[in-house]
């Protein structure tokens, strides 16, 4: 065997034991459907934009019925948020709860529900539910106690009153591939509190 034929066997054996060797070697690969409903993976819900959050703290005062100066009749917080979306091709639905309690029928039901259509401008990424007018002193009288408002948003809830699955909450569940997200505003008695805006 010539010194030619030599090399060019040991160059065929070793780009064929290269090959073998990448054939079982993990190389990163594009997978196809990540990020959508083809690959198995929930749909990211809006979020909220925090900085937008009305009251902005995360405990507010409200002042009580037996303050020396109660609230003036008609007086409401009005409670607010907007949402991150960068899917502008799907509805979102917000659901608003107040002292929310899946075991309870009245405190499990939202008290307000709005469904938000794409928006017209496919890259504005804003969502703007409605405020949710909130008057702590007269909620749930007649004691006056901490309350906790609730927002929650999804692109994909199970309908209002939908059986759901052992230990899921009713009312605030996504069907199956969908998640939600959910943002809390604390409200406590005080003789010093606010009436709102």
């Amino acid at each position: 065997m010539s010194r030619a034929s030599s090399r060019i066997g040991a160059l065929l054996l070793a780009t064929l034991a290269g090959g073998a060797v990448l054939g079982g070697c993990p190389i990163p690969q594009p997978l196809p459907g990540v990020g959508s409903i083809d690959g198995g993976l929930p749909i990211t819900p809006p979020r909220v934009l925090t900085s937008s959050a009305e009251p902005g703290l995360a405990m507010t005062d409200y002042r009580t019925s037996a303050s020396a100066t109660p609230c003036p009749p008609g007086s409401f917080f009005e409670v607010s948020a907007t949402l991150i979306d960068e899917n502008s091709e799907e509805p979102v639905e917000v659901r608003w709860f107040v002292d929310y309690d899946p075991d309870n029928q009245l405190k499990r039901t939202p008290l307000q529900i709005e469904t938000l259509p794409p928006p017209a401008d496919p890259q504005q990424f804003r969502r703007f539910p409605g405020p949710f007018p909130f008057s702590p002193w007269d909620f749930d009288r007649p004691t006056e106690r901490v309350h906790v408002v609730e927002l929650t948003v999804s692109n994909g809830f199970l309908p209002v009153g939908a059986v759901v699955p052992p230990g899921a909450l009713p009312n605030r569940t996504a069907a199956p591939g969908y998640e939600v997200q959910i943002f809390r505003w604390t409200f406590q008695p005080s003789a010093t509190g606010g009436c709102g805006p």
